[in-house]
């Protein structure tokens, strides 16, 4: 019996001349990798364009237990997915943290109010119009993305002029002895992200918008896992 599902794409991989492997995060299954199409035709075009990085799309799958590799019939895009493959800025973040999520939910069972996030976030970036909105929308991600991971930063503890050490996820109001913590005007803004909105422009000045990239990325490999793997990271930076 097919169910219907509603999906974002996370990572595509070519397996033969007729297929590809996608991987997707959906909110009735969680994770799940699907086999589409990867010819020439019509039908493989649309379906590579409704799957791009981070793109959201709806589906009916037969989903029987057991089987590690679904397929799917009737793809049709979510409500402005588009419009981030539309936008080369926003495509290169979408690349960027289709990575990031391919990485991290590696576990199967689906998680509501991950979903809520993740699927209120892509249409969020979608509807940006603001370039420093746009600018700014991965760091707020990944800092938001830490509290439905289980490690997120506890922002009670900030107060004008301390550090945030990054081992212990929290700020102090002395260095640590180890390197890794954030301070001066860095920390502030680092700060910032646990009350920052999408919508809203951080004007973050690109030095330190890179910096802070750098923190989050450090936080997670303090907490759960290294993302030194991620081929899309310098041209990000480069676009910073």
């Amino acid at each position: 019996m097919y169910q219907h599902l509603e999906c974002i794409a996370l990572r595509t991989v070519k397996v033969s001349d007729s297929k590809s492997l996608l991987s997707a995060w959906t909110r009735q299954l969680g994770r799940v990798s699907f086999s589409i199409p990867a010819g020439a035709g019509r039908e493989a075009r649309r379906r590579r364009a409704l799957c791009s990085p981070l793109a959201t799309f709806f589906g009916e799958c037969d989903v029987k237990p057991g089987r590690e590799i679904h397929s799917l019939r009737d793809v049709r895009a979510g409500a402005m997915s588009l419009a981030v493959a539309a936008s080369p800025a926003k495509s290169i973040i979408a690349i960027f943290l289709s990575e990031v999520l391919d990485l991290l939910l590696r576990r199967s069972e689906p998680d509501e109010a991950l979903s809520d996030f993740l699927f209120s976030s892509i249409e969020a970036f979608a509807a940006i119009t603001d370039n420093s909105c746009t600018a700014s929308f991965h760091i707020i991600f990944l800092y938001h993305l830490t509290l439905y991971a289980g490690i997120g930063p506890d922002a009670d503890t900030y107060i004008p002029g301390c550090v945030f050490d990054l081992r212990e996820g929290m700020f102090r109001t002395t260095a640590p002895l180890h390197p890794d913590f954030i301070a001066g005007e860095e920390c502030s803004y680092f700060a910032s992200l646990a009350s920052a909105r999408y919508d809203t422009p951080l004007h973050i000045p690109a030095p330190i918008r890179r910096h802070l990239l750098d923190f989050l990325l450090t936080y997670y490999s303090l907490h759960l896992m290294s993302f030194s793997s991620l081929k899309s990271l310098e041209i990000l930076r480069d676009m910073a």
